[in-house]
């Protein structure tokens, strides 16, 4: 059975308008993982979304592969589909490090062209302009512009499998920040490093952009394994 016991946040799931069946079986199921409306290693009964939906399980199943392929959630042989786990510490610091490496050699040895400086520009101040709050629907699109911002630096590599490599790891970095349950507890620090990477670039010092690029990700990092570590006591 799934565990679907919301943490006083709602009872079943809820339907967005206007989309295909399963744009919103999609929209609602991550919503769902990123609110622990389905809680970390627990099982999604697709019978259960589908009647939460009003819909028949084909949309729901077609959404799940979806996510399943970006990560949120992991298909297993007589399981079904479970919602992906969080790293444990030595787990994200090793993403972290990884992340560091790539990210810099892309902004390091990757084509830097005014288009991709200007479209980092954009980005840095459409984030600071984003709505913020404890849901995924308040900050999703803080979430999808910081992605933008980050994938604008690695596509420069031109190295599509660099490029996928990060991919793989972002989704562990997105989950590991919508897990805290308090929002995004770092926004205001990742959007004013943002800035200062950008105007390095603006001032043609792509050296100290990296160095800036280099501290933001080993802050990030810092930062995230702190407050779970917090977290975890105050639990104790």
């Amino acid at each position: 059975m799934s565990k679907q016991v919301l943490k006083g946040k709602q009872n079943s799931l809820q339907r967005p308008k206007h989309l295909s069946l399963v744009d919103i079986a999609y929209q609602a199921l991550v919503e769902a993982i990123v609110n622990q409306v389905f809680e970390p290693g627990s099982q999604i009964n697709i019978d259960t979304v589908a009647r939460d939906l009003n819909m028949s399980n084909t949309p729901i199943r077609e959404a799940l592969m979806r996510i399943t392929g970006e990560g949120f959630v992991e298909q297993k042989t007589n399981k079904g589909f479970i919602v992906t786990n969080f790293l444990n510490q030595e787990e994200l610091s090793n993403m972290f490090a990884v992340r560091l490496l790539l990210e810099t050699d892309a902004l390091r040895t990757g084509t830097l062209t005014e288009s991709r400086v200007n479209q980092l520009d954009s980005l840095a101040q459409e984030m600071e302009m984003t709505k913020d709050g404890l849901v995924y629907q308040d900050f999703k699109d803080y979430l999808h512009k910081d992605h933008q911002f980050h994938y604008t630096i690695v596509s420069m590599s031109g190295n599509d499998f660099l490029i996928q490599s990060w991919e793989n790891m972002n989704v562990h970095l997105h989950l590991s920040r919508l897990y805290t349950g308090v929002g995004l507890f770092d926004r205001d620090d990742s959007t004013v490093e943002h800035i200062k990477i950008v105007q390095a670039l603006k001032n043609n010092d792509r050296e100290q952009a990296v160095e800036l690029l280099s501290k933001h990700i080993t802050d990030v990092g810092m930062r995230l394994v702190t407050f779970l570590n917090e977290q975890d006591t105050a639990k104790e």
